[in-house]
């Protein structure tokens, strides 16, 4: 068995309205949940039409990219490998049901990272010449991709990634502020930060011109 690999089996009919009937009980449920569900197969289903023959799908993988990044890991929603033209692709599908910001596919870190443990797992496997990153928004309605190189990716990952990792992993390197500040659970903590707003803040007490 891969590592970080699951099985899931198809429920028959019965089964599967016993099992939602559980999850409509749930207090957090919400009726959209149900058709964003579908419209996340619909797309799954429209990633795997572009190849040449059935791919070799992987859902809920547990990826390790700790030989780049210290103690990292993931879970990707969804991998699928096989050839598109005649050339092995590996395409990493992450769902997204946030509806605050609109996630981007191309450059971003996280995917680019699950792309990484995903190749750990499956390269020596299909030796995969191209990978595909995509983001399912839903509630957004965001769907967007990104294709690279298998070179490209590991070509940033031994030049930028490794580097920067290491050092933040020590608490080292420069810190900045940014509009990436929001989601990061140190931001009530951090000394960078707290310069920043304060520098804002002293525009609050000038006085007027006028």
């Amino acid at each position: 068995e891969l590592k970080g690999r699951r099985k899931f089996l198809a429920l028959n009919t019965r089964s599967f309205n016993a099992e939602l009937k559980k999850l409509k009980a749930d207090a957090l449920w919400q009726d959209e949940m149900d058709g964003y569900t579908d419209a996340w197969i619909e797309a799954l289903e429209e990633i795997a039409g572009e190849y040449d023959a059935l791919p070799h799908v992987a859902l809920e993988v547990r990826v390790d990219f700790s030989e780049y990044v210290p103690d990292g890991f993931g879970t990707a929603d969804c991998l699928m490998i096989g050839e598109i033209a005649g050339v092995t692709t590996l395409n990493v599908i992450d769902i997204t049901y946030g509806k605050g910001v609109a996630v981007a596919a191309e450059e971003n870190p996280q995917m680019m990272l699950y792309a990484l443990g995903a190749l750990e797992i499956f390269d020596g496997i299909y030796d995969i010449d191209r990978v595909c990153v995509h983001i399912f928004q839903p509630r957004k309605s965001n769907v967007v991709s990104s294709m690279m190189d298998k070179t490209d990716l590991y070509e940033w990952a031994d030049t930028e990634l490794t580097e920067k990792a290491q050092l933040a992993y020590e608490g080292q390197g420069s810190f900045s502020c940014g509009e990436w500040c929001r989601f990061c659970k140190a931001k009530a903590e951090c000394r960078e930060r707290a310069e920043a707003n304060l520098a804002l803040a002293r525009y609050e007490f000038q006085s007027p011109a006028l």
